[in-house]
């Protein structure tokens, strides 16, 4: 695989707006849940209560659909442009760079045209809002729920490889607060509520980073954060979105592939949400990986405990903090990624520390 550089980071989340405070509060476990105006039932049948969830308030306000994701889409990437200086790159950088977006497919069914609308319109949006001349036939939407992010790196590494693109712009944004999939995980009783303490706290967000060639990014003096040193996406046949329990199979393999035998992660971040079904696919795949793998000195960060559950930008918020966490030194070691849809699909990445010159990091507490 051709070495890949991370160069950009981007990220709005309920923590923090930027990459900085939000990248420090999920460090330290911050969290900011707030009632949204949807009722649960209260303990021991007494009528009903506000649902306790991770609003982006203040951005996301009073928006919905695509919308909704071009506001938090766009604070994203202006974050990204303004983190890695790039606010004043010409046409001619954004020319040869491709866009790749993960989302979440419509989660109700009745309207899962939407999905359409999504692909045809938010890609072009983003571009046009931002005011980045990336082609039409250089931008493409990744429908794979959680695994999305990973899966769009995965399309993007590919085409920098075949010299397709110079560099990939990568989005994950999701919400699972609007009403019509509030609805639909309450019905299946996926909400964590006073009834089900045991279930998901929706939230939503947005992540961004860029990624390059490690050779191009080295040639224009670009800030690397760190490199990609391994990827593997694939498919787990008993979905939970199909009512199956997994047994950890795919995940498995896909972090086997992506992380060479011997290498010891320092921190792994995954996609853990409170649902006993995720918990359980982790623990089967922690035994099915006992054999070839340690990964008993390793931190597990779960994102969703301060973010909730933030859908496709799970796998784009996991690799902004990877990134920015080896940059500043606080990982400990390599980062290991791993994402798993409910649909099935399940992604793993290995995020390590650039080797290069004293420009890709800062002293340890000094800058952004």
């Amino acid at each position: 695989m051709m070495q890949l550089a991370i160069t950009g980071l981007g990220l709005v989340t309920t923590v923090g707006h930027d990459v900085v405070t939000a990248c420090g509060a999920l460090r330290c476990g911050m969290t900011r849940p707030w009632p949204v105006e949807f009722e649960v039932p209260a303990d021991g049948g007494n009528g009903n209560v506000l649902l306790t969830a991770h609003p982006l308030r203040g951005i996301t306000d009073g928006f919905q659909g695509i919308g909704r994701y071009l506001r938090m889409g766009v604070h994203a990437v202006e974050e990204l442009l303004h983190d890695a200086r790039l606010t004043k790159e010409g046409a001619r950088f954004w020319q040869g760079a491709g866009l790749y977006v993960g989302l979440s497919r419509t989660r109700n069914e009745e309207i899962d045209f939407y999905d359409e609308i999504l692909e045809g319109n938010l890609t072009a949006e983003l571009a046009g809002h931002l005011e980045l001349p990336i082609p039409e036939k250089r931008r493409r939407v990744s429908f794979q729920g959680h695994a999305a992010v990973l899966g769009a790196l995965r399309e993007a590494s590919l085409a920098l490889e075949q010299g397709q693109i110079e560099r990939a712009l990568i989005v994950g944004v999701d919400s699972l607060l609007e009403s019509d999939t509030l609805e639909l995980l309450n019905a299946e009783r996926r909400l964590k509520t006073n009834v089900t303490p045991r279930g998901l706290m929706p939230g939503e967000g947005a992540g961004a980073f860029l990624i390059e060639s490690l050779t191009g990014a080295r040639s224009r003096k670009a800030r690397i954060l760190c490199t990609l040193e391994g990827l593997a996406v694939g498919q787990e046949p008993a979905s939970r979105a199909a009512g199956e329990r997994s047994a950890g199979i795919a995940l498995s393999e896909v972090i086997t592939r992506a992380v060479p035998p011997g290498r010891r992660p320092g921190s792994i971040y995954g996609d853990l949400n409170g649902e006993d079904a995720r918990a359980e696919e982790w623990g089967n795949t922690l035994v099915r990986l006992s054999g070839s793998h340690d990964f008993s000195t390793a931190a597990q960060l779960w994102p969703a405990a301060s973010l909730g559950d933030t859908g496709a930008a799970s796998g784009a918020i996991s690799v902004v903090a990877g990134a920015r966490a080896l940059w500043r030194g606080y990982s400990g070691g390599d980062v290991l990624l791993w994402s798993s849809a409910d649909t099935g699909e399940v992604a793993a990445a290995l995020l390590c520390r650039a080797e290069s010159s004293s420009s890709s990091s800062p002293p340890h507490g000094v800058g952004r």
